[in-house]
């Protein structure tokens, strides 16, 4: 469930970056032409370009807060609870082995 909030942070993160990016580079194409109205929107969106980016650095400083979090609790709880760790080590690989067993041999044709 963590792990699903944290890798969502990430992805917002990201296409909030190429917004941000996509906005600052329109903004330059349209340069300085001098008209008072271009310059107040030129105003705003850098300004609203600074409120994402402020915005974006909070999120990946919550998604590190997290992750680190995270990290540790698994760190603890695998130090507490040796044998629970081992043995759900061994039944994520029994089932990662029994897939790759059932699945058929590539053919020749595959491979080309």
């Amino acid at each position: 469930m963590v792990e699903q909030t944290t890798d969502a942070s990430a992805v917002l993160a990201e296409e909030l970056r190429q917004i941000v990016n996509q906005a600052e580079a329109l903004l330059n194409a349209i340069g300085s032409d001098g008209d008072t109205a271009l310059d107040g929107l030129r105003a705003r969106v850098n300004e609203s370009i600074d409120a994402a980016r402020s915005r974006l650095a909070d999120i990946e400083e919550q998604a590190n807060r997290t992750s680190q979090r995270m990290a540790s609790a698994a760190e603890s709880w695998m130090q507490e609870n040796p044998w629970a760790a081992v043995a759900i080590a061994a039944g994520v690989g029994l089932v990662i082995g029994t897939i790759l067993a059932r699945r058929p041999p590539p053919t020749a044709q595959e491979g080309a």
